[in-house]
């Protein structure tokens, strides 16, 4: 017979075995989860009625914004915001400029519209309507590895 600090060893490195994934691996279930959330901050990322062909048509003196946020939204799958191969999928945007006016529509600034205060956490949002359907995806991925 196995004391209970024994079995419970056992049993804690059973679970690390079966639990613990590599780097790839862990790629494939966090790339699923990404696509699934990717797909709805697109869907609900507010979009200006401004055209981006011209940076210059927007204020700028270089051709920054050539682009609505909703189709600089990127992932790559097992890198991180550090571009670091670790597993973990992040999903944001593909500048830092894109990411700012991002910021700014998603937390707000002074004196908003009624059409920007009802876009205001957009990202937030996203992330809350999005939690079931990633974990369903990831869980399905998993299944399949």
């Amino acid at each position: 017979m196995v004391d209970f600090d024994k079995g419970l060893e056992n049993w804690l490195k059973n679970v690390e075995e079966h639990a613990s994934l590599s780097a790839t691996k862990k790629a494939q279930v966090t790339g699923a989860g990404a696509a699934v959330f990717s797909q709805i901050l697109k869907k609900n990322t507010p979009i200006s009625g401004e055209s981006y062909s011209k940076g210059r048509s927007v204020g700028h003196a270089k051709g920054r914004k050539t682009k609505h946020l909703k189709e600089s939204i990127t992932f790559k799958p097992g890198f991180n915001h550090d571009k670091l191969p670790t597993g973990d999928t992040a999903v944001g945007f593909d500048s830092k400029y894109s990411a700012l006016v991002a910021r700014f529509v998603n937390n707000g600034t002074r004196d908003m519209s009624s059409k920007e205060l009802k876009n205001m956490h957009f990202f937030d949002k996203s992330q809350v309507e999005a939690r079931d359907a990633i974990l369903r995806a990831e869980a399905e991925r998993m299944k399949r590895l």
